[in-house]
């Protein structure tokens, strides 16, 4: 286990490899294009102006296949990375009067109620403790439209191995109590049994896998009333 000392805060750690990011998640994301494409299967092929929330959005490499899919959607990003944020915009510009970037935690920003079609996240959530993916996904619950989706692509472990890294963090949490907060770049995914049981809890209560290799798994969720 690396030493807590080497961690990095999360928006230092994608500053720094903001011109790289692209490159590393094509040569570390099993079948990186299919991928990225099933992360917009679950929307449907519109011409409305439907309103889209990517939290951790990165430099935006789903939002071509968004885009693909709905064509004038109103995309709204949200990303600690100031810099990765300049990657975004700078592949986009023919659709930048369609997307509203913000420079900011989305564990800390509040969001409007019942506002979006959809909200995703992709390769983004797995640095958070299970109390802090819980009140996030009560946060993202809450901001979907009634029978709104969220989808959401991550690295999902066996339940041995989602043991094993639990035990590193905790290890890592009484070095250093800070870790705890999700500001850090600190890896902890879980399995896919935690991550149904998480969103369980705050009313998605049908989660389906749309994709799975290797590590990497795509499911939806809709919100009923």
């Amino acid at each position: 286990m690396k030493n807590v000392n080497n961690k990095e805060k999360m928006q230092d750690f994608f500053d720094k490899r903001a011109d790289s990011y692209d490159k590393h998640m094509q040569e570390n994301v099993s079948n990186f294009i299919d991928f990225y494409k099933k992360i917009a299967e679950p929307i449907k092929k519109t011409k409305a102006k439907i309103k889209v929330l990517v939290l951790g959005c990165g430099t935006g490499l789903e939002l071509e296949y968004i885009f693909q899919k709905a064509s004038n959607a109103r995309v709204t990003g949200i990303d600690l990375s100031e810099k990765m944020l300049e990657e975004l915009k700078a592949k986009y510009q023919d659709k930048i009067d369609q997307i509203t970037l913000i420079r900011e935690s989305y564990l800390e920003i509040e969001l409007k109620e019942n506002h979006y079609d959809y909200i995703i996240s992709v390769m983004t959530f797995h640095h958070l403790i299970y109390e802090k993916k819980k009140d996030l996904y009560q946060k993202i619950y809450n901001s979907l439209k009634d029978k709104g989706k969220y989808i959401e692509g991550d690295y999902i472990v066996s339940s041995e191995k989602e043991k094993k890294l639990f035990i590193e963090f905790k290890e890592r949490v009484k070095m250093d109590d800070r870790v705890k907060d999700g500001g850090y770049h600190i890896d902890i995914p879980f399995s896919l049994k935690t991550q149904k049981k998480l969103l369980a809890e705050v009313g998605f209560n049908e989660l389906n896998v749309i994709y799975s290799e290797d590590e990497s798994v795509i499911y939806e969720a809709k919100k009923l009333k």
